[in-house]
């Protein structure tokens, strides 16, 4: 039987991960910062050990990885960079340095095998061409202009270095698209985007593609990339590329609630943004929507085509469909008792995207 130590394990994809691993027979070695809420949202698969940690100190938790496989590297910090304001310090401690730190001390357990998580966000938003983006075309990390991409950028270009130092580490990449699905306890973007949906907090719809992705169909990438990827392989795992308005009509679909179809001017989405980090700096609440959102969205908005063919080819990755994607995530999020009844009282919101 294989050992498997996660990162991020009661995150979206982290979550769905461990449960994938778990089906497939492996053991698992999952690491969280909250063991009791762990418990509760990993109930019930076998040969599963929570270990307490951050990737702020990997060094705390390097006794255990000794004697695993593999690691499956799918912790980040991101949502926070959503908020409002600069928090690029904390990006690079825990996504880069984190990622440095992990490498090392997995190296130094004897563990050879490192599945990167990373990001269709560490790519060119866009061909010439106006072709599909592969995962060679590779964004520079001084090019983008949102940090947490940045991030990202930077953490791949630490696991290559550990590459090309190390002939005995086997290393390679998964770039997911915008995830969704069950599990999303944060939530992140997108399950925020469906708990806001159902309380009717969106008030329209911003020109946006997006590349939708079910996090179990990027768990499974992740597992067929541990047991067959060539080392330093990248797998763009990126789904369907859908507007914004299709999926709000998905949900129409599932929840019987209308969808929002008044269309929002990015410029709009800017201007709110800007007030809405103005606020926050004098109140000190979270933003509803950021400036890094804004650019993302700004950005991203006609473009967002990504070529997820090497991993079909390779990995036998096979997309579902997204109506399948929203239904379990909605009948997740209302058995956790994260969906409120909508409220015509409730503060306007716009969806929020990361990659």
């Amino acid at each position: 039987m294989s050992r498997a130590f996660v990162t991020g394990a009661t995150g979206l994809l982290g979550g769905n991960l461990v449960r994938e691993l778990a089906v497939r027979g492996w053991q698992v070695r999952a690491l969280v910062r909250d063991e009791g809420r762990a418990a509760r949202l990993l109930a019930g698969l076998p040969a599963l050990t929570l270990v307490g940690g951050d990737m702020e100190d990997p060094e705390a938790f390097a006794p255990a990885l000794a004697g695993c496989d593999v690691v499956f590297h799918t912790a980040a910090y991101f949502r926070e960079s959503y908020r409002g304001g600069s928090h690029w310090a904390r990006l690079h401690a825990v996504n880069v340095e984190g990622t440095k730190r992990l490498i090392a001390a997995a190296l130094a357990a004897g563990v050879r095998r490192f599945l990167q998580v990373s990001s269709i966000g560490t790519l060119i938003m866009r061909r010439p061409d106006g072709g599909p983006v592969d995962a060679g075309m590779r964004e520079r990390a001084d090019a983008t202009n949102n940090d947490y991409f940045r991030s990202k950028i930077l953490a791949d270009a630490v696991v290559e270095d550990a590459l090309a130092r190390h002939p005995e580490l086997w290393a390679a990449f998964v770039l997911p698209g915008f995830m969704n699905g069950p599990g999303d306890a944060g939530p992140t973007a997108a399950g925020q985007m469906i708990v806001d949906f159902v309380a009717r907090r969106l008030p329209g719809v911003v020109d946006a593609h997006l590349s939708w992705v079910d996090a179990r169909d990027v768990a499974q990438a992740c597992v067929a990339a541990a047991e067959r990827a060539p080392r330093g392989a990248r797998y763009v795992v990126a789904g369907r590329r859908l507007h914004l308005a299709d999926g709000y009509a998905a949900l129409a679909r599932i929840t019987g609630i209308a969808a929002p179809t008044r269309r929002l001017p990015t410029r709009l989405v800017g201007a709110i943004a800007a007030l809405n980090e103005a606020w926050a700096r004098l109140s000190g609440r979270p933003v509803l929507i950021g400036l890094a959102t804004y650019r993302n969205l700004r950005d991203t908005g006609p473009h967002n085509l990504y070529d997820s063919s090497r991993a079909e080819r390779e990995l036998d990755v096979v997309f579902r469909p997204l109506e399948e994607t929203l239904r379990d995530a909605v009948a997740w999020l209302r058995g956790q008792g994260m969906l409120a009844a909508p409220s015509p009282a409730a503060t306007p919101a716009v969806a929020t995207v990361d990659g």
